[in-house]
């Protein structure tokens, strides 16, 4: 199976899954093998860990994203007849950004930024990093400049964040609760919530035992600012999630065969679902092949006659030689156990699965993925060619 069609078909790849199974790597594969194939393509990451940088072989990425250079990838031994570029996104550019392009005057736009509590809101806010993720994955979009994007996002822990990011920033602005903090009498003293709901009242409470007075004239200086912007940033919502359920987006699961993982995966995959995000590609990632063909194994004592049949010398070697060849065999033993069971969960997983979404299976690998040569055999193996 590949994945070489999928990537041919799509113009956008958003990758999917638990952490720890090679995300990001798989991300950079897919850009990679595009770049190879001719494509413009751009590959983000919001990985904090910084994992895509290494993957292309480079110290670190920059927030606006930059293009490997030819000569890097030759190096590694790679010729493509198209570009790949590669961005780290950085959460509080990337915010100041969106309000800079969407603010309807300059002055608009420098009042938000310099307020403290869109200061604290850019870094902190539940799902902040998940919507910029995909505000820059929009942006990057509508620029015209790369026609294939791949899309690294968090762990599965947090990519329900990044799916429903778009309508947890509709709910934060709802006017119905927003109307409340855009009073310009809000810092005036608490006379004038006495016409307030009991549930207003109750939160704005709250938020001034923890941050006292002085951030409710900053939260209301904040909406009263931002009010301009609550229809486009609506509007631009419901953009981004036709971007995400349409025909040239596609999500990639990336998945491990232990068991915790493909329950993640399982959760994950009915998620989306639900969203309207449905699943067009699995990445079954450090997979231990099943040595040989049988059902069963042979046990030690067979496979030492079989080594003794095929080397003779070895029946009159000498008990130390006889006891690393046991070892030897308990070792292949032990990974066949292995395998077999890695291969009936994955059998389980992918009987759930619809019948047009594609899967590949790539082999654990010995070492880490940190440069480009070894970037490009995982590329080879997530998009071979369908008929190898």
């Amino acid at each position: 199976m590949s994945l070489a069609r999928l990537l041919a078909d799509h113009r956008i790849v958003v990758c999917v899954g638990s952490g720890g199974v090679g995300k990001t790597t798989t991300a950079a594969a897919l850009a990679l093998q595009g770049a190879i194939d001719g494509r413009r393509a751009r590959v983000l990451t919001i990985d904090p860990a910084r994992r895509l940088a290494q993957s292309l072989g480079l110290d670190s990425l920059g927030c606006r994203g930059e293009e490997i250079s030819r000569e890097v990838l030759e190096a590694g031994g790679v010729h493509p007849r198209g570009t790949l570029s590669a961005g780290m996104l950085d959460q509080k550019s990337a915010w100041d950004d969106f309000i800079s392009r969407h603010s309807p005057t300059p002055e608009a736009a420098r009042t938000i930024l310099a307020n403290e509590f869109y200061q604290h809101l850019s870094r902190s806010f539940a799902g902040s990093t998940e919507y910029m993720a995909i505000e820059e994955l929009c942006r990057i979009h509508e620029s015209g400049e790369y026609d294939l994007i791949v899309l690294d996002t968090p762990p599965t822990s947090h990519a329900l964040d990044f799916l429903e990011a778009p309508r947890r920033l509709e709910d934060f602005l709802d006017r119905s609760v927003v109307g409340w903090l855009v009073k310009p009498y809000l810092a005036a003293g608490w006379s004038a919530w006495k016409t307030a709901s009991r549930t207003v009242r109750f939160l704005v409470e709250k938020i001034e035992e923890a941050a006292g007075a002085r951030t409710l004239a900053e939260i209301s200086e904040f909406f009263m600012a931002m009010e301009n912007l609550f229809d486009g940033i609506t509007e631009r919502g419901r953009r981004v999630r036709a971007l995400l359920s349409g025909k040239d987006t596609a999500f990639v699961l990336v998945a491990g065969p232990d068991e915790q993982v493909l329950g993640e995966s399982e959760y994950l995959t009915s998620k989306m679902s639900e969203l309207g995000m449905p699943l067009k590609g699995v990445v079954m990632n450090r997979v231990h092949p099943l040595p040989g063909s049988a059902e069963r194994g042979p046990d030690p004592d067979e496979l030492l006659e079989r080594l003794k049949t095929a080397c003779p010398s070895l029946a009159s070697s000498d008990d130390d030689l006889r006891a690393e060849l046991e070892w030897m065999i308990a070792t292949y033993l032990k990974a066949s156990t292995v395998a077999r069971g890695e291969e009936i969960r994955r059998e389980a997983f992918e009987a759930g699965l619809p019948d047009d979404i594609d899967t590949v299976a790539v082999p654990a690998l010995d070492r880490d993925v940190h440069e480009v040569a070894a970037l490009a055999r995982v590329a080879a193996r997530v998009c071979a060619a369908e008929d190898d």
